[in-house]
């Protein structure tokens, strides 16, 4: 029998190569199905964790309305990309991700929560959407661009884990989650600032260019970590060890894309105000 982390090593290998299969060599119509298929998976295990509870006299109920209403989202943010809006979601759940660090460094104390009310409802809802606006609108702007994003998202998790594991001493969020050190977080922005470095004199990228990119990295990796430390909280929250059982040493789909939820709108509004959409 495997044991946990090797079934998450197994699942990472299986995973990643065809993530990348389907960016390089599907079309336009593969790639929406594929992603409102993530998408849906995704809300399905937020609302079961949050809206879903049979004893409460709403709960299937809000369960419900939240399905509808992420799919509603969706449409609403496919009419914003195809007029070339898409700003005026991404900009929103950017900000967001910026507030969310402070509010979690706020946090003295975890209370389970029975019934989620419709600020959650709301804040769920912008952060889902703007997912699947951001890697749609990066697999359209640049396929290169999504699968060094998704790279270095994974590359953040495996260093933050291995060099957490080797060297971490110190705690990071411990009231969210226990594993968690500075040195994992630490180790993962080095790696990945390192591997971006090594990417960009591959590609052969100018100075000014490769800074950009080397910024954007930074940024990306540092907002990744509260995407996990976020998904962390609601799960603790709502009393749940993993967010789903589909992915063997993961858990739920969230709890292998909580990084890249917080990470693709960050690394969307950088590489396009930047000018620095990588080709």
């Amino acid at each position: 029998m495997l044991n946990n982390l090797q079934k998450r090593v197994f699942t990472a290998l299986l995973i990643y190569p065809c993530v990348v299969l389907i960016i390089l060599y599907s079309n336009d119509v593969i790639i929406r199905l594929f992603l409102n298929i993530l998408i849906f998976l995704a809300s399905f295990e937020i609302s079961k964790m949050c809206f879903y509870n049979t004893q409460l006299e709403n709960g299937k109920r809000k369960h419900y309305y939240f399905i509808a209403a992420i799919f509603i989202s969706i449409f609403i943010s496919n009419i914003l990309i195809k007029n070339n809006v898409w700003q005026f979601l991404i900009i929103p759940s950017s900000i967001l991700w910026v507030l969310i660090p402070i509010y979690l460094y706020n946090i003295k104390k975890i209370n389970k929560i029975d019934e989620f009310n419709i600020f959650y409802f709301l804040i769920f809802l912008l952060l889902i959407s703007s997912l699947y606006c951001s890697l749609y609108i990066m697999y359209m702007y640049s396929q290169k661009a999504l699968i060094f994003l998704i790279s270095i998202v994974a590359l953040a998790d495996i260093a933050a884990f291995f060099v957490g594991k080797r060297f971490g001493k110190r705690k990071f969020f411990s009231i969210i989650s226990p594993n968690k050190t500075t040195e994992g977080f630490i180790g993962s922005i080095s790696i990945c600032l390192l591997a971006s470095l090594f990417f960009c004199l591959y590609e052969n990228y100018n100075f000014l260019f490769t800074i950009k990119i080397l910024s954007i990295t930074f940024f990306v990796v540092f907002i990744s970590s509260f995407g996990d430390l976020f998904i962390s909280l609601i799960k603790r929250h709502s009393g749940n060890k993993d967010t789903g059982n589909i992915l063997p040493g993961h858990g739920g789909i969230l709890d292998r894309i909580d990084s890249l939820l917080a990470a693709a709108p960050i690394f969307l509004i950088f590489s396009y105000f930047l000018s620095a959409i990588i080709q």
